[in-house]
């Protein structure tokens, strides 16, 4: 069996969890398990699409949301065909770990080892997306978002709080409220149609963004379906407002 770490070496934190990593390794008598750390933005897509033609059983993405993305997206990248491809795996080590929190995952070493030994695994959904400019395609995990939360997410991932990722996520929602200037928008589906200015659109797979804002209650990994969450011309009151409702996963009735 053979089992490649994709670490996210961007996070001080890991300075501490990727020693104890490896000494499980070592204590599990998994001497083939290898460890890849990142050295640049996007790396880990790179690092995944080598481990997946080189051949391995287990990809376990050691890291955040950002970190699982990429491997998923080096994943497909790779020149093997889908029945070929690793068991993907994720020790929840990021900033705020929305995905792990819809598939009930811990950042227990000992859990994802029992995983692995019993081969526990299960097939879920996966979103894709073809940009018509380019012609690129990207999958997602998690949420695909339209509007200010791509921004809010570009700018934690320049930054850093001594007071913490929840505290980060919420100065730059905030600070992003008050720079983002919102543009009109037409979203169409095979079964509904929405206009108009748009602050943030998620495309959801899993329930939770932003640090644990449960923007899709309903949301399930394995049902075939994505939730949409539109927010259009909001004022950052009315952020605010819902915010706690928001936190505790209470569907919002508004106009916008």
């Amino acid at each position: 069996m053979k089992i490649v770490f994709v670490v996210n070496n961007k996070n001080n934190r890991l300075a501490k969890v990727l020693p104890r990593l490896r000494q499980y390794c070592e204590q599990m008598n998994l001497e083939s398990a290898q460890f890849f750390s990142t050295a640049r933005k996007k790396h880990a897509i790179e690092l995944a699409k080598q481990a997946t033609e080189n051949g391995c059983d287990y990809l376990v993405a050691v890291g955040g949301d950002g970190t699982l993305n990429e491997v998923v997206n080096g994943l497909f990248q790779s020149n093997l065909p889908v029945n070929e491809y690793p068991a993907i795996g994720l020790l929840p080590y990021g900033s705020a770990n929305d995905f792990a929190r819809t598939a009930h995952i811990s950042n227990s070493m000992e859990e994802l080892f029992e995983r692995i030994q019993s081969n526990t695994t299960q097939k879920i959904d996966l979103g894709k997306i073809i940009l018509h400019q380019t012609l690129e395609t990207r999958y997602f995990i998690n949420i695909a978002g339209v509007g200010l939360g791509p921004e809010v997410a570009q700018n934690i991932e320049q930054s850093s709080s001594v007071l913490g990722p929840g505290f980060n996520y919420f100065k730059h929602i905030i600070k992003g409220f008050f720079g983002y200037v919102k543009k009109e928008v037409s979203c169409t589906s095979s079964s509904w149609q929405w206009e108009g200015k748009l602050l943030q659109m998620a495309v959801a797979n899993g329930r939770y963004f932003g640090n644990a804002i449960c923007i899709a209650p309903s949301a399930k990994l394995t049902d075939g379906q994505f939730q949409v969450a539109i927010f259009g011309n909001l004022s950052i009151w009315d952020y605010i407002k819902n915010l706690g409702n928001l936190k505790k996963g209470v569907k919002i009735d508004h106009p916008q």
